[in-house]
Order: structure tokens, then C-alpha cells, then sequence
């Protein structure tokens, strides 16, 4: 999924506000500016797992 794919996947998928789903936003735009795919990696599963209940699974489906 790309940002927009994942960021509607959320929207529909979860309970969050517009607030949270503006600071998941922001966290995959600056994901996007990771050049080293594994580090990009990395940096998604830290700051989306755990956070509103995405599953490692869920967050790999992240393409940027």
C-alpha cells in the first residue's frame, strides 16, 4: 500500500481522531525520506506497532 492507500486502510480499520491520523501521516512522509529500505523498515515497525494496534503484518504492507 502506498501513504494514501495505508492512511485510508487506518481511517477505515480504526478508531483514531483526525489528530492521530495526521501524526501517522507525518510519520510515513518522513518514512519516505529513508533511502536504506531495511532502516525504513526499521523506523515503521518502532513508531506504528503497538501504537493504535497495527500488527507487524500490517505495517509490511507499507510500500513507500
Amino acid at each position: 500500500m502506498n501513504r494514501e492507500e495505508f492512511l485510508e486502510f487506518v481511517s477505515k480499520n480504526f478508531n483514531i481522531g483526525g489528530d492521530a491520523m495526521r501524526l501517522i501521516d507525518n510519520i510515513l512522509q518522513y518514512a519516505e525520506r529513508i533511502v536504506d529500505l531495511d532502516e525504513r523498515r526499521e523506523f515503521l515497525n518502532d513508531t506504528l506497532m503497538g501504537t493504535i494496534g497495527l500488527t507487524e503484518e500490517e505495517v509490511a504492507k507499507i510500500s513507500l
